[in-house]
């Protein structure tokens, strides 16, 4: 018996013609974990078709919004990205204002370096909020890298893609609740879910959200 899910979020389940109802129940029951990672994580998910140079009229994204990038040159030893609110405004020396690979590779640091800065100083904030509703203290959150998910619980610390801070507020706290129940629940049970609907009511939507525009969250 075999499971699939296809970019439609389409569940197949191929079995013998001697399989009884209770036996796909089965094994639905015993690839939960598969099933969720599929729907919840990175790992089929693809890179955008066209990586950015970092150049001026390409726009980035931040909290769910596309801002446009001016590249500037500037007496700087190394690319600075800085916002305005409006604007993202990219500081670079005369030798990285065109688009060679080394040039691109230099820009695009401190474009990382910024959205982690930021995504550092937002993303535990925001989690934070939930962790009363719950009854949970001294929950540590860290932000980083974390390969091949958006987020995880591990031995009363939460750790969050820095990536998240290209998404919408509410995909971030969808995600920090997310985590943050696994503080409560181990596995992905009902009681998980419904601990997770009391702070996210209309988790299932952001959860889709997140799975179809996951690839987009990217630098």
């Amino acid at each position: 018996m075999s499971l699939s899910i296809d970019e439609s979020l389409e569940l197949t389940v191929t079995a013998p013609m001697s399989a009884t109802t209770a036996d796909v129940e089965s094994v639905l029951d015993s690839r939960q974990e598969w099933i969720l990672e599929k729907l919840y994580g990175l790992k089929d998910q693809e890179g955008p078709p066209y990586p950015k140079e970092y150049l001026t009229g390409e726009k980035l994204q931040y909290r769910g919004r596309h801002y446009p990038l001016e590249v500037v040159a500037a007496d700087v030893p190394q690319p600075e990205l800085s916002f305005d609110d409006q604007t993202f405004w990219l500081r670079v020396h005369r030798f990285d204002a065109d688009g060679d690979k080394v040039s691109v590779r230099r820009k695009r640091q401190a474009v990382v370096d910024w959205f982690v800065k930021r995504a550092e100083e937002e993303l535990p904030e925001r989690a934070s909020h939930f962790e009363p509703r719950l009854g949970l203290e001294e929950v540590d959150i860290e932000v980083g890298e974390v390969d091949g998910r958006w987020g995880e619980y591990d031995n009363r610390t939460v750790r969050l893609n820095w990536r998240l801070i290209l998404a919408p507020v509410r995909i971030q706290d969808y995600v920090a609740a997310h985590e943050l129940a696994h503080a409560v629940h181990n596995d992905h049970t009902d009681a998980f879910w419904n601990t997770v609907g009391s702070l996210i009511p209309n988790y299932e939507s952001r959860r889709e959200w997140l799975r179809l525009n996951g690839e987009t969250l990217t630098v």
